[in-house]
């Protein structure tokens, strides 16, 4: 049966997909999923001495360049020592600065350095490479469904309606 007609329920299969063994395979797929695209990238961050933290912090502070220790708090629902280590691991390497803000001496802003700059482009390339793959293999309706199922697991437990 072709993949485009499975997309297409018909009313005796509307709903299989909530079904346990379905959202477990799902999980699963999800699960492989993050090992592929961070295969490449683990070995370059241990080349480096970095961990997974490491990296993902690199990520945020590349994309929202001046976030706070914070938003990264929030964003990535790690403790403040966890997240205090691996800051002052990546300000060590000078990978990341944290400035102050003119404001708010509370804030304290982070930026990435050149290096970390170049290390980020280096780790994202590696991830753009297999999603670009993944996302010509899959098709543009399949990306905008697939984007359509993430919105709503990036809500923090915590502000989830129970």
């Amino acid at each position: 049966m072709s993949s485009r007609l499975m997309d297409v329920p018909s009313s005796a299969t509307a709903h299989l997909y909530l079904r346990e063994d379905r959202i477990r395979q799902s999980y699963e797929a999800m699960m492989l999923a993050w090992r592929t695209l961070n295969a490449d990238c683990e070995a370059l961050l241990r080349e480096k001495g970095l961990g997974p933290a490491h990296h993902r912090i690199l990520f945020l502070a590349a994309a929202h360049p001046g976030i706070t220790p914070g938003v990264l708090l929030n964003s990535l629902g790690i403790t403040k020592q966890s997240l205090g280590r691996a800051l002052g691991d990546l300000r060590e390497r000078k990978l990341l600065i944290q400035e102050e803000d003119r404001h708010d001496r509370r804030k304290r802003p982070l930026r990435l350095t050149a290096s970390g700059e170049a290390l980020e482009r280096e780790l994202f390339l590696m991830i753009r490479e297999v999603m670009t793959r993944a996302y010509r293999e899959a098709g543009m309706t399949a990306v905008e469904g697939f984007r359509r199922v993430l919105a709503p697991l990036q809500v923090p437990a915590e502000s989830r309606a129970r």
